[in-house]
This record gives structure tokens, C-alpha cells and sequence, in this order.
């Protein structure tokens, strides 16, 4: 849960990012202008991810305990979402690169820089909606196998990785400003944070799950 109001608050915090065609001096100025924000961001983001960690640890404790130790799913939720976590906290750097060094004007002022972190970043992010997206698909595999909470909430997080698949994908090769696109991306990215929520409510309110009889693990042994 402190996973999602941290996140939320990161997101919101800050105003709307220049287009992903805009001029690098438009990306330098905005980095500039909201250099505070964005470092607080990027920080709190950080301890949001730092509260993802923990409740993967109690996931994956859940998880185990439901399949009776022959890890059918646990690996890959417990995988998928450490791979969430890194490529989220390495795709914060460039961002927070850009507002670090924003009163440096050896850096605002070089294009090729400025342009460079910025079109990292934009791929860094693409490249967590595509992990966020294999956590979501594992975990509402466990949730429509009884394993985790609620089956239709299992339906969502299925409903939930696809947007973040497509949105991920998209990100690769759309290289000029699309309000359909920038709208599925915040659409994908809420999702996921929202799916996430639900699922540690519901796990708050029924902390664990009975013990499956015997299922079949995912991984050949």
C-alpha cells in the first residue's frame, strides 16, 4: 500500500513532461524550472520502490505457503517484480541526471545531452511498463489459480499487463507527440499502481491463503 501512495504522489507532483519531439531547449528549460520538484520525485519514487521490495518479500512468503513449496509461480512474481524494481530505479537516473545538473551550462546547453538523457529516459520508462507488465500477467496467474486473493482481481491484473505491454511497446517507436498514446501511457501506468493497491488491501484483509493440495510446478525441475 505505501508502495502505491508513494508512487502516486511522485507522479503527480511534478507537471506534465515536454513532448517526447520537443526542442532540447524546451527540455532543459523544464528541467530547470522544476528542478526541486523533480529531485523530490525521483526520491520519494525511490522509497516507493523501496516499499515494492518489502511487499514482494510478503508475496512471495504468501505464494510458497499457497503452493506447498514446489514453486510454481512464486519464482517468476517474486523475479518479474525485482526487475520491475531495478530497471525502475536505473530509469529514474537520466531524469534526475537532467534536473541535477540543470544550472550547469556546459550540460543544459549541449543538445546532443540534453536530447540523449532525455530520449533515455523515455525508453528506461518503456522498458518498466514491459517488466511491470510480467509481474502483473504472473501475479494475476497465481490470483486466477486461487493462489493469491481474489480470481477477478487476477482478470484485472491480466486486463492491467496488457495496457502496460502495449503501452511499453508503443514507447519504442513513437517518436513524435501523440495525445492517444501520452493518455494509454498514464492510463497503463495508474493501472498498475491501482492494480497493486487493490491486491494489498484485499491481502490486509485476508493476509493468507489456504495451502494448495499439489500444484504443478511452472518451471521443469
Amino acid at each position: 500500500m505505501a508502495f502505491a501512495v508513494l508512487v502516486l504522489i511522485s507522479f503527480f507532483m511534478v507537471p506534465s513532461a515536454p513532448h517526447v519531439d520537443a526542442s532540447f531547449r524546451k527540455i532543459g528549460d523544464y528541467y530547470a524550472n522544476h528542478r526541486r520538484a523533480i529531485l523530490t520525485s525521483n526520491v520519494i519514487g525511490t522509497f516507493g520502490a523501496l516499499a515494492f521490495i518489502w511487499f514482494l518479500g510478503h508475496l512471495r512468503h504468501v505464494l510458497n505457503r499457497a503452493e506447498g513449496g514446489v514453486e510454481a509461480l512464486s519464482p517468476i512474481v517474486y523475479g518479474a517484480g525485482m526487475a520491475t524494481i531495478v530497471v525502475g530505479v536505473l530509469g529514474a537516473i537520466p531524469a534526475t541526471v537532467l534536473a541535477f545538473s540543470s544550472h550547469e551550462e556546459v550540460i543544459n546547453s549541449n543538445a546532443g545531452i540534453v536530447r540523449m538523457l532525455y530520449d533515455m529516459n523515455t525508453i528506461m520508462y518503456s522498458l518498466l511498463l514491459l517488466t511491470a507488465g510480467l509481474f502483473a500477467v504472473a501475479g494475476a496467474f497465481a490470483m486466477a489459480r486461487k493462489e493469491l486473493v481474489g480470481p477477478w482481481l487476477g482478470w484485472v491484473g491480466m486486463g492491467v499487463a496488457l495496457l502496460d505491454w502495449t503501452s511499453g511497446t508503443a514507447g519504442f517507436y513513437v517518436t513524435k507527440y501523440s495525445g492517444f498514446w501520452t493518455g494509454f501511457t498514464i492510463v497503463a501506468i495508474i493501472g498498475f499502481v491501482a492494480w497493486v493497491l487493490a491486491a494489498s488491501v484485499v491481502m490486509l484483509r485476508r493476509p493468507e491463503v489456504e495451502r494448495a493440495a499439489a500444484w504443478e510446478p511452472v518451471f521443469a525441475h
